[in-house]
């Protein structure tokens, strides 16, 4: 089963059962005024719904970075790793820092027991830079990457920020089942037509 559904992401999982979730990719808002509401609801809805050992994987901005892992650690979620993400093309220049950030960092925390991955892999993600259907859109290479880490056949994937549908595209490449949940009408539209696309194979991505 692969949908996307129009609706918030804290009333959409708190319809999903306890445990039934195998893992969670996400790439929640980190702007000013949302990022840490985004960041408990994920925390908190994730240590629920996850199976034993499921994997949180989430993005993350620099600048947070210590809170967002505070607030997992807080929901009982077990720290798993941090993967760094190449910024590719554009750079970017946090102010605050007089730094220009040449990777962006995903968390991968584990729902207790944690337990090592069937997959050996790198913990450096290289995709490309992809904006085509949004400004905070993420590459593909990179979630068939995470989710090919993660992830095995059969599994249950969640992205509770679904945006245009990545998570969604990347999981429907894999055959993996996923459920995704968009708030903004205009985002979720495009996401329905993205996971309509056919044919659609790994293989057009590596």
């Amino acid at each position: 089963m692969r949908s996307i559904i129009n609706i918030d992401c804290n009333e959409g999982m708190t319809c999903i059962p306890d445990d039934s979730i195998d893992v969670i990719l996400t790439d929640p808002p980190y702007v000013k005024d949302q990022w840490e509401a985004a960041y408990q609801t994920l925390a908190t809805q994730g240590a629920r719904i996850l199976k034993p050992s499921g994997y949180l994987v989430s993005y993350c901005g620099h600048i947070n970075l210590n809170r967002i892992m505070r607030i997992m650690d807080d929901a009982g979620l077990s720290y798993y790793w941090i993967v760094m993400q190449g910024n590719h093309g554009a750079k970017c220049l946090v102010h605050s820092r007089n730094i220009i950030a040449g990777f962006k960092p995903i968390i991968v925390y584990q729902k207790p027991p944690v337990k090592a991955t069937n997959r050996v892999s790198l913990d450096v993600v290289t995709g490309k830079r992809s904006k085509t259907y949004h400004a905070w859109q993420q590459d593909i290479h990179e979630a068939i990457h995470l989710l090919r880490v993660f992830a095995k056949p059969g599994d249950r994937v969640l992205d509770p920020f679904a945006g245009t549908g990545t998570t969604g595209l990347a999981a429907k490449a894999l055959g993996l089942n996923y459920i995704g949940y968009e708030i903004d009408p205009e985002t979720f539209a495009v996401a329905l037509g993205r996971m309509e696309q056919e044919p659609l194979t790994v293989e057009a991505f590596l």
